[in-house]
This record gives structure tokens, sequence and C-alpha cells, in this order.
């Protein structure tokens, strides 16, 4: 069954050694809508938003929630979504540096598990978000709730780093390990990070101004 969040299982076919799998925490509170504080984050130097920790806990998500039809998804020349740069500008963990890389991100026995938060809590997120793009309910099937920058790169659960995804193709072929072309492109963001081919900053920056140059 196809989840709404976006497994990185697939990653192990890039790099095998860092297998990701999602999993399911048991149980949480309603979202918290009311936002971060002001001191709770703050602008990274790549001017993605630095989320309060892993951006969740127990009680919601970090982050404000847009007021319903405020934002638009964008498109690219080649018809490939972009998320509304005020509503969705991508946010960073804090707890992943590129000096921890190799106990964090890159880690053998994978990362993202540990730091995913539980469907209670992002399904009742993805119904807002959605009403924020306006787009209707009913069309929940055709959208995923993704994480602009990746929990594999040192992408935050903060409600700015995420956004409805369309389920489309346009240049990728489908297959067991991606649900659109943008899942190939982290899957390449994810080997060159990890391979040292390129920083954390440039993955995260590139990942949430333009995930199709990657």
């Amino acid at each position: 069954m196809r989840r709404h969040w976006k497994g990185v299982a697939g990653f192990g076919v890039v790099v095998a050694a860092c297998a990701l799998a999602g999993c399911t925490v048991a149980s949480a509170p309603p979202i918290n809508t009311t936002g971060a504080s002001a001191a709770a984050s703050s602008r990274a130097s790549t001017g993605l938003v630095v989320a309060n920790g892993h951006g969740w806990t127990s009680a919601g998500l970090e982050g404000p929630v847009p007021a319903s039809g405020t934002c638009h998804l964008r498109y690219t020349s080649n018809g490939e979504p972009l998320p509304d740069p005020a509503c969705t500008p991508g946010a960073i963990d804090s707890a992943v540096t590129q000096a921890n890389l190799p106990t964090t991100v890159c880690r053998k026995g994978g990362y993202t598990s540990t730091v995913r938060p539980p469907e209670t809590i992002t399904e009742p997120f993805k119904k807002k978000i959605m009403a924020a793009y306006g787009i209707p309910w009913s069309k929940a099937s055709s959208y995923e709730l993704d994480h602009l920058v990746e929990l594999a790169i040192g992408g935050a659960s903060d409600t700015r780093n995420l956004w409805p995804e369309p389920n489309t193709f346009k240049t990728a072929t489908p297959s067991q390990y991606v649900h659109n072309d943008k899942d190939q492109a982290e899957q390449t963001a994810f080997s060159n990070l990890c391979s040292g081919k390129a920083t954390l900053a440039h993955v995260q920056t590139q990942m949430a101004n333009d995930w199709t140059g990657i």
C-alpha cells in the first residue's frame, strides 16, 4: 500500500550501506497549529529555516500553518512541480551537520526512521496544507506530503518543509522505489552527499531552491 510519506528504502539501490527505511511511531497527540516561537527557529546562512530539533514533538509539528488558499504550486518549463517559497521555503534539522554525517544521515543501518513523525501527526497537516494550496481533500490520493529538503539529507519535519507534491511522472521511469521525478533527484542528492561529492549546505540549498537542477 502506498504511503503519503515518501519512503527512502530505495536509497539502498544507490548506497546499499545506507539503506533508509520508514517506520510508524506508535501514537502522538494532534498537530500543533500555533507555530514555533521566534526563538525556536532561525535562518541558516543558506536562507533555509533551521528547525527546532527535528521539527516535531509529541505535541505535533513545529511551524505555522498557512491560511487556506494562500499558497500556489509553481511549475518549471517542462512541467515539474515546485512549492510556493512563501509557504514552503524549506527547513533543516539543526542536529545534522557536515561534521556528523557519518553518524547521522549517512550512517549504516539507516537514519530517517528515527526522526520521521507518525502519520497520526502528518495526516491532519496534509489536509491543512492541501487546503492552503487550494487543493480539495478529495484529490488527496493524487498528492504526496513531501519533505522539500528530504530527511535523508538533513531536512526537518517543520511545516515550512512540507508541501503537497503531485504524484506525476515527467521524465523518470516509475519503479517500486519512486513515486515521482523528485524521488530520483533525492536519490542523487543523498548519494552525492554521502559519497563526498557535495556538501550538506549545497544539496540542502539546491533541493530547496529547485530540486529539478540536481
